[in-house]
């Protein structure tokens, strides 16, 4: 594909020198759906393949050897499929895994300093291993997981239940997103389809019937800008493809890109702020970027990157990001034993010196724009944003409280017997004492009945 102006034309990969690797990684998870790291802009985690699903979670800024001890998060019984970083609150982590349950875990703000084995909260529902686990990215403590029981379930971190469950899968899961103001869901399936439902009432918003002739994994994405919805698939000669649709009119593709003949399977990551599409392979040493432009073409072949092929990876939010040097994006490659950090820079002449404002536009910042149970009540906000400029950055403390678990009605009504059962056997030894009548008759008729 031809190459057009843009700012982002000479966008390239660095790899960082062997001193900013991330080495002795023991056994990392590398199979599943999931893109094996995850990070925001302190932390990466990566699980590792063991009992009690341990997980490495390490400072973004503390590259070098892990030592063998390392403390890590191990909350699971069994093995850690997926996981992701609460988006306004640093030090927690949600983890779905073989056991079929979702934890949430905190440790400390600073980093692990030792292992970390009980959980805040755990979530129990999905009858199958969980092996996918996304928050939503507007408000506060609600969570997204898929299952291998071919279910979709959103949770209220807060109280520990299932706000929803999805059950219109006809297949496996290949691929969970929330759209950009987290009002939406979107999967793809073993099945080909791709569903888009809102979660708040179940009821499925729209359906792409045969997304790829290949049964292959595919990977989905939205481009909330332009309304698209795009994915990555297979065709029916196992080639692998890109395709976009206008959410408004689903029946045909608006652009269809055969990439190549190679396996692996791509992951995408859409820079929502710049434009840009990240296509990095599973297996292989390629990462492809693209723009996306509203006009005639849809997609602009800007430059790929190769190097050590890649077992999976994650990205660093833009807050992460090193606007000194004008990076607009890190990937973090996973390797059999190691974290290869890879920025993306926009080469500018001015980089070092002056804040480069029309390659950083306002970021999501680390606050919720809405509660939990303003989400649930069906509002919708856009996100938080701010400025990454660091001279009037205001968000380096996170502005969101952890997550606590409040009770639910069930424990609430248990609490209630209980403090009742209590006030009767005090009163009692009271009564006692003074020796007179073990109870009042006519206040207890007075009192009011639990409800049935």
């Amino acid at each position: 594909m031809a190459k057009r102006t843009s700012k982002f034309r000479h966008i390239y990969g660095e790899e960082s020198k062997p001193e900013g690797h991330f080495q002795e990684l023991k056994n990392p998870v590398c199979s599943g759906e999931g893109s094996y790291v995850k990070a925001n802009a302190k932390f990466f985690g990566v699980a590792r393949s063991a009992g009690g699903g341990p997980m490495y979670i390490c400072s973004l800024n503390a590259p070098g050897r892990l030592a063998a001890n390392v403390p890590m998060v191990s909350v699971n019984k069994g093995k850690v499929w997926d996981f992701d970083f609460h988006p306004f609150v640093s030090n927690i982590i949600a983890t779905g895994s073989d056991d079929t349950h979702v934890a949430v875990a905190q440790f400390p703000a600073g980093g692990l300093e030792d292992n970390v084995t009980d959980a805040m909260i755990d979530m129990q529902g999905h009858q199958k291993k969980v092996i996918l686990v996304t928050w939503n990215p507007v408000a506060n403590n609600i969570l997204a997981t898929g299952s291998f029981d071919r279910t979709v379930k959103v949770w209220n971190v807060e109280t520990g239940e299932a706000l929803s469950t999805f059950d219109g899968l006809a297949d496996n899961i290949y691929s969970l997103e929330w759209n950009r103001n987290g009002s939406l869901l979107a999967c793809s399936s073993k099945d080909k389809k791709l569903r888009i439902f809102d979660p708040r009432n179940k009821e499925q918003v729209s359906e792409i019937a045969e997304a790829f002739d290949g049964a292959k994994s595919s990977k989905i994405f939205f481009v909330p800008e332009f309304q698209w919805v795009g994915a990555t698939g297979f065709s029916k000669s196992a080639k692998r493809q890109l395709k976009l649709w206008d959410q408004r009119k689903l029946e045909e593709p608006l652009f269809k890109l055969d990439i190549d003949a190679a396996a692996s399977v791509l992951m995408p990551q859409f820079d929502t702020d710049n434009g840009v599409l990240y296509l990095a392979g599973k297996g292989d040493g390629t990462i492809q970027f693209y723009e996306l432009v509203n006009d005639d073409r849809q997609v602009y072949f800007l430059n790929q990157h190769r190097g050590e092929p890649q077992k999976g990876g994650g990205w660093v939010p833009k807050r992460g990001l090193d606007v000194w040097k004008c990076e607009v994006n890190r990937f973090l490659k996973l390797t059999k034993t190691s974290i290869i950090p890879v920025s993306f820079i926009v080469p500018r002449k001015a980089g070092s010196e002056v804040f480069q404002d029309d390659i950083y536009p306002d970021a999501p910042a680390a606050k919720a724009a809405l509660t939990a149970d303003q989400w649930a009540g069906g509002e919708n906000a856009d996100p938080v944003l701010t400025t990454l400029d660091p001279a009037k950055r205001q968000d380096q403390d996170e502005q969101a409280a952890p997550a606590e678990k409040k009770a639910t009605y069930a424990e609430l009504m248990e609490e209630n017997k209980k403090l009742k059962a209590a006030l009767a056997a005090a009163k009692a030894e009271l009564a006692q004492l003074k020796g007179g009548p073990a109870a009042d008759e006519k206040e207890e008729e007075e009192q009011p009945q639990d409800d049935e």
